[in-house]
């Protein structure tokens, strides 16, 4: 480790975004975080991304899902650390694992990732894009272009303030640029897969603008339940 780093682990200690103990410079989690983590490779549906899926799908418009932790333990606060500006090594861990991920399974080669977008408002205040931040990773590692200027977000509501039915309905705020993606293979990248919603309307655009194929990244995921509202019964 080099002075500065050493100075700066000193000012400012590296600490594990699951359980806040600390860490070396060089790590993002902790050994039992990770391993608490990590969602195994075949405890997920790899069609639609969820755990415990039932595998009667609504039409989903992404082609495979690929994810790397499941919402829960040590996820959780990691998630929410990253969400709020505490602690970006969530970013970091997350993507890196979808990028091993990724290249281990059948997908075949991508052209570019594409983050979930937030609305520019939300983006200012936080300073940055979540999903972009893990997207960048998975990029770097995988040698793609990660672009940013393809979907935007017209209105700034937050998924998880919403009910299944409510997050279906603003899923309508994302929308497409004027910019070829015709016959490209792209890697959609998004922070939480929850009812799914956000990331098949993003790949849904896609798709209407002529990509040929589009894959789900999720960097946590969540079981897949019932949840009851005024629109009856909701899988999400």
């Amino acid at each position: 480790m080099n002075l500065k780093m050493s100075v700066l682990n000193l000012l400012y200690p590296n600490r594990c975004p699951g359980c806040d103990r600390f860490l070396s410079a060089q790590e993002t989690v902790c050994q039992p975080c990770a391993e608490s983590m990590l969602v195994e490779q075949n405890g997920y549906c790899h069609e639609c991304g969820k755990i415990t899926c039932s595998r009667q799908h609504k039409k989903l418009y992404y082609d495979k899902a690929v994810v790397a932790c499941r919402y829960d333990h040590a996820a959780v606060p990691a998630v929410l650390k990253l969400k709020k500006s505490r602690n970006l090594n969530f970013a970091d861990f997350s993507g890196k694992i979808l990028a091993e991920r990724f290249n281990n399974a059948e997908y075949g080669k991508a052209d570019m990732i594409i983050p979930v977008p937030m609305h520019p408002s939300k983006k200012r205040i936080r300073g940055y894009n979540q999903a972009a931040l893990i997207a960048q990773k998975m990029a770097t590692l995988l040698d793609l272009p990660c672009r940013e200027d393809i979907l935007y977000k017209s209105k700034s509501v937050s998924q998880h303030t919403l009910n299944a039915w409510q997050r279906a309905k603003n899923v309508e705020n994302f929308g497409i640029h004027d910019i070829s993606v015709k016959d490209l293979h792209i890697i959609l990248c998004d922070d939480v897969l929850t009812t799914g919603s956000t990331m098949n309307r993003c790949a849904e655009l896609l798709k209407s603008a002529g990509a040929a194929r589009v894959i789900a990244a999720s960097a946590v995921t969540t079981v897949l339940r019932s949840e009851k509202n005024k629109q009856g019964e909701v899988q999400i």
